[in-house]
């Protein structure tokens, strides 16, 4: 079981206590059992110095008897130990003693060789004295040995005191102390002291908690904040009003904070802008790791591959490209020989009858001192890339064509003006023959005119247009232009109808441009239909761009001309300008839109626009 911090620190506070509790107990204890045995010894030797002034006394009041010479030793000792065994004070003393304390075992005057002269028991005098443990090495033995002697069977330890008459030693009074009564005083001590020390041991416990409490509190505060982290939430400032540590350490959590909420907003507008830039790329981009785990899909990925691009996250690249398809084999290739692919188009890739879309790829392997540490997958549309060229081609063509024509028309306007002021002042001077050049100068003023049309056009289709957006609602505008359109549908027997894919959209367009350019689009198609038909407009909007399409039931668009019907004063109608496609075609990529087509004899034309939403 994992333990908290608190629960670490209160044990770890218990477990000093407890050691210092033991250590003061211990200390204790040894104190009071070499008190309580100082106290048994302090006894026995008052008793023994009673036992010995007693003797002492009793020997000061003896005199020699008749016919005993003070050097004869052996008499003179003879005398002293009889006049010892024989003194009934000293004898009362020796019992009293015995009675008196509860600790004294025995009491006994012996002489040098150990005979008993005087005992608490007169059976004893006279027989040789058995010595007991010397009372003062039990003083001096350790802890746990007096302890086993209290608690233990019951031992005697004597107390000795030589008698000596002056440098002559006569014997010993001994004292026997035991050591069962030391027990029943020193328990009671002891309980006292084990009860304080639990005491003490659950005080410190409750005081050690409180005290972890205190000082813990904040880190739970600061753990919830630091687990919003780890779960990627945007963590509050911590609100810890302390200057210790942990006051210090909240203020520096909070600075983390407000630099992972910064890194986070920078972190996601990256990302937007990433998956942006990801969903407008055309190219499928596939980013593996060094274990060739496939870490990055853009979405384009799902058209290439034909499948969901995050299903193909954590995979391996022989994973993902397991197909006996030509893609996959060229990928499978370049991987297992760890060699880069430069724009190869798989053989069976190109488009087959269902028109699918003719692929290359490409693969570069990165590579740090010799180590692998990715790759990079590029899948590309050939076909869409090539539309795409046709289109840029299309447009620098028309730029330069515009500044070519914009410079002739600015040079071709100057002598129109004078050629039309000649003309006039031509008129006046012919007044008067008049009838006869009428037709000859009314021809010429016609053509001058036509000819000064051309010129505007070229002028009016080479001028930069300043754009003015406004949020538009695609589906008035519609029925705005087939109100202009009408007179051209009816006279044609042509009808108009809208199809809508749910809400209308709405668009930020130049509202008269666009107008312009959607009704030349409309009136295009009604005059491909002379004998009468249907002319449908749809609207789609998808996640970034509305599509529009335009389609009619005229005879199509013969295959021989569709890559020049865009440009300017091409026309296959007879009386048309050739001015109306190239137009639209301007005016939708002045909106960054792109336009395009698809005809089929005798089955008509639809037209796409698609544009930013």
């Amino acid at each position: 079981m994992r333990l908290s911090l608190k629960a670490k620190l209160t044990a770890l506070i218990g477990l000093l206590v407890l050691v210092v509790v033991l250590a003061i107990s211990a200390l204790y204890l040894s104190i009071l059992t070499h008190e309580s045995l100082a106290e048994v010894g302090r006894r026995g030797g008052f008793v023994a110095d009673e036992i010995y002034h007693q003797a002492q006394t009793v020997l000061a009041q003896s005199h020699l008897p008749p016919g005993v010479q003070p050097t004869d030793t052996q008499a003179v000792l003879q005398f002293i130990h009889t006049r010892l065994a024989q003194d009934p004070n000293l004898n009362s003393t020796i019992e009293s003693a015995v009675g008196y304390s509860p600790t004294t075992y025995f009491a006994t005057i012996t002489d040098t060789n150990g005979v008993i002269l005087a005992h608490n028991d007169p059976t004893q005098i006279g027989t040789v004295f058995t010595p007991a443990p010397s009372f003062d090495q039990l003083l001096k033995s350790s802890i746990f040995h007096q302890l086993s002697v209290i608690y233990g069977p019951q031992s005697v330890y004597e107390v000795d005191l030589p008698i000596k008459m002056g440098d002559r030693p006569l014997g010993d009074v001994r004292v026997g102390v035991s050591t069962v009564f030391v027990a029943h005083q020193l328990t009671p001590e002891l309980h006292r002291a084990l009860l304080l020390a639990i005491l003490a041991l659950v005080l410190a416990t409750l005081s050690a908690s409180l005290l972890s409490y205190g000082a813990l509190r904040p880190l739970k505060t600061i753990s919830r904040s630091v687990e919003r982290m780890a779960r990627g939430e945007t963590p509050e400032p911590l609100k810890v009003k302390r200057k210790d540590e942990w006051g210090i350490l909240s203020s520096k959590l909070n600075l983390l904070g407000e630099q992972i909420r910064g890194e986070k907003t920078a972190f996601t507008r990256l990302k937007e802008n990433l998956d942006q830039l990801f969903a407008n790329l055309a190219d499928g981009l596939l980013l593996f790791d060094k274990q060739d785990q496939l870490v990055l899909a853009t979405p384009a990925v799902g058209r290439f591959l034909g499948a969901d691009p995050t299903s193909l996250l954590h995979r391996t690249a022989f994973e993902i490209f397991a197909t006996d398809g030509p893609l996959d084999r060229v990928l499978r290739e370049a991987f297992l020989r760890r060699e880069s692919v430069v724009w190869e188009s798989p053989e069976g890739e190109n488009r087959d009858e269902e028109g699918s879309p003719r692929m290359s790829v490409s693969v570069q392997f990165a590579q740090t001192e010799g180590e692998p540490m990715g790759a990079l997958v590029t899948v590309r549309d050939a076909g869409t890339r090539a539309e795409l060229e046709d289109q840029i081609a299309v447009a620098t063509k028309l730029a330069a064509l515009g500044r070519i024509t914009s410079g002739v028309a600015h040079e071709v306007k100057n002598p129109l003006n004078a050629m039309v002021l000649q003309l006039e002042i031509l008129k006046t001077k012919l007044a008067e023959h008049s009838t006869a050049v009428k037709p000859q100068i009314d021809t010429l003023s016609s053509e001058i005119r036509r000819l000064d049309r051309v010129v505007k056009t070229f002028l009016d289709f080479t001028r930069p247009v300043e754009l003015r957006l406004s949020d538009t609602d695609l589906e008035q505008i519609v029925q705005e232009v087939f109100t202009l359109a009408e007179p051209q549908a009816r006279q044609n027997h042509v009808h108009l109808t809208i199809e809508k894919d749910g809400l209308a959209p709405r668009l930020k367009v130049d509202r008269d441009l666009f107008k312009q350019a959607l009704l030349n689009l409309v009136l295009n198609g009604c005059q491909a239909m002379p004998s009468g038909g249907e002319l449908k407009i749809r609207s789609r909007k998808s996640e970034r761009r509305v599509e529009l399409e335009i389609e009619d039931q005229g005879a199509g668009i013969p295959a021989n001309v569709q890559p020049r019907i865009f440009s300017l004063f091409f026309t296959t109608k007879p009386g048309g300008s050739g001015v109306g496609l190239a137009m639209a075609y301007r005016i939708i990529q002045l909106h960054n839109g792109s336009i395009d087509f698809s005809s089929e004899p005798n089955r008509g034309t639809t037209f796409r626009i698609a544009l930013p939403a």
